[in-house]
């Protein structure tokens, strides 16, 4: 390849990771805090303040949020050490404390750490991705990589917010990614060391992001004794394997400050055991505590976009013919992974699976240079599918966490299918409070699902059926008084997955919103309907009953 397409590729390449973070920041600023943002963020600075795993440490290991606090250090905020919340652990009241009582406005710490974490995981994505494309298939490849990444709503969503998906997703394909090179290289050259250690490093700081990456460095080494044991003649084990596991080990135990690192075991142990009581999700309709075996799957299917889907199958079948000790590593992670995640019982989000969305976009980007190739036709259809792709993508901006493809009638229907971290998390507390102020800012009856502060962003309100780890008394004791009754819901609570009462508000689902903010708060008008100020009087406190009853 000569220099001038050498620089072509590049600012293609510099363009497209423009574009995405274009996407993330906008993203950013138009979301409320999602529900364990905070959680995250005051865990990860106390833990870097001092040097006490104290709070979040059982359900999380601490890499993606201390990484993520990493940009609060330039302005300091309040860490609170003396605060009973502290002192006891009450996790999700020391978060609220810590994002709302600060030195500093909520939505300044929150949105710094949150373009520091799209920043650092989207470049690690691209340069893994691009490189391994570009390994596989050639720079036509390294470029459709990128364009799928720059347009995938999963990957602009979860790495533009503080949690710990966008973390281990990232650090999986790399260390994916670093194995997989280190394995061609030891077959054609006999070395590789450094390049095991380097996937060791990725791995191990995957687990230090998330316990689901427990199968990593098993998956990867069985992987790496996989090609030689099987090869004709037969080959001695790289011993790169081993700088893998020892890399990985030291790794893990680095955000630990290494003299902590036992507490990794605890937190893995409480997990799986917390885990295997299950918890309550909405499916097309369905609550299950269980789970079921094709959630994950059907996740990803609606939740991807189509043009994606399609030209990640045809590059599978690209990745089928070439040399198995080479092709495993492009389908044999993603496939281990969704199927131990099939047997998951907590399936609350499509997050859950992240890890395997960037080899759909390897896979595309097989089919892309495979379809470059084909010049005129072949670049057409890549033209056409990347012209739906972009379009659909605009369609839900600055809403990506709600991205819903056309196979279940696009974002607006996203409801019917899926809630929780799928489509409403929270984040759309804001674009509501912007909506109430557009229609003069009338008071509110809030079923709110997250743990943001509706009063942070001056949204007057009486709590119905709130879903959240904090309490929310609300600011206003009869929002009919004002003469109008407004209900906001959302999706998650108008669905009736966390009630003991699925049907709690089906009475709803027959009458038409006033509006959808963010895709996932509805919003209606109940002023002239007498049977649904009826029903919704049964859900109120005696005192705003009489007043919705007429009675006042």
């Amino acid at each position: 390849m000569n220099s001038r397409n050498i620089s072509v590729l590049a600012a293609v390449a510099a363009a497209l990771l423009a574009i995405q973070l274009w996407l993330g920041f906008a993203f950013i600023r138009s979301a409320a805090p999602t529900y364990d943002e905070a959680v995250h963020l005051a865990s990860g600075y106390s833990y870097l303040k001092t040097g006490v795993y104290r709070l979040n440490v059982m359900d999380h290991p601490p890499l993606a949020e201390m990484w993520a606090a990493l940009a609060l250090l330039p302005v300091q905020p309040h860490v609170f050490v003396q605060h009973p919340d502290w002192i006891y652990a009450r996790v999700y009241h020391y978060a609220d404390m810590f994002l709302y009582k600060n030195t500093l406005p909520a939505e300044t710490l929150l949105n710094r750490a949150r373009r520091f974490d799209l920043v650092t995981w989207t470049l690690l994505l691209a340069v893994a991705l691009a490189w391994w494309a570009w390994r596989a298939a050639g720079p036509a490849a390294a470029a459709g990589a990128l364009c799928a990444q720059a347009f995938c709503p999963a990957l602009l969503s979860n790495f533009a917010l503080v949690t710990t998906d966008g973390a281990s997703t990232a650090l999986f394909f790399a260390a994916c990614a670093a194995a997989a090179e280190a394995a061609r290289r030891e077959e054609e050259r006999g070395r590789g060391s450094w390049l095991w250690a380097l996937a060791g490093v990725c791995a191990g700081l995957a687990l230090a992001a998330k316990f689901n990456m427990i199968v990593l460095p098993p998956l990867l080494f069985a992987l790496g004794l996989l090609g030689p044991l099987l090869s004709a003649p037969r080959r001695a084990p790289p011993s790169g394997l081993w700088w893998m596991l020892g890399a990985a080990a030291l790794a893990l135990a680095l955000p630990y400050r290494f003299l902590h690192a036992g507490l990794w075991w605890e937190g893995l142990r409480a997990t799986l055991s917390r885990l295997d009581e299950g918890r309550r999700s909405f499916f097309f309709g369905h609550v299950s505590v269980v789970g079921r075996w094709d959630y994950f799957p059907l996740a990803l299917a609606v939740k991807t976009p189509l043009p994606l889907l399609l030209l990640a199958a045809a590059g599978l079948t690209r990745a089928a013919r070439l040399p198995w000790r080479r092709g495993m590593w492009v389908w044999a992670p993603p496939a281990v992974y969704m199927a131990l995640a099939l047997t998951a019982k907590v399936q609350i989000g499509y997050r859950h699976v992240l890890p395997v969305v960037p080899f759909l976009l390897l896979w595309s980007a097989l089919a892309c240079a495979w379809l470059w190739e084909k010049k005129i036709a072949g670049r057409a259809v890549l033209a056409a599918l990347g012209a739906w792709l972009v379009v659909g993508v605009a369609r839900v901006h600055p809403d990506q966490l709600a991205y819903f493809n056309e196979s279940v009638g696009g974002p607006d229907r996203g409801y019917e299918c899926l809630v929780d971290s799928n489509l409403d998390w929270g984040q759309a507390l804001k674009p509501l409070a912007a909506e109430l102020k557009r229609i003069g800012n009338p008071p509110v009856y809030l079923s709110y699902f997250g743990t943001a502060d509706p009063a942070d962003y001056g949204i007057r309100y009486l709590p119905v059926g709130v879903v959240a780890n904090v309490e929310r008394p609300g600011n206003d004791p009869d929002p009919a008084a004002s003469g109008r009754v407004l209900l906001a819901i959302s999706a998650t609570n108008l669905q009736g997955t966390y009630y003991p009462d699925s049907a709690a508000f089906a009475w709803l689902k027959a009458r038409k919103p006033l509006a959808v903010s963010g895709r996932s708060i509805f919003l209606y008008d109940l002023t002239a309907d007498e049977d649904g100020r009826r029903r919704l009087a049964a859900l109120v406190p005696p005192e705003a009953a009489r007043r919705l009853l007429g009675r006042g």
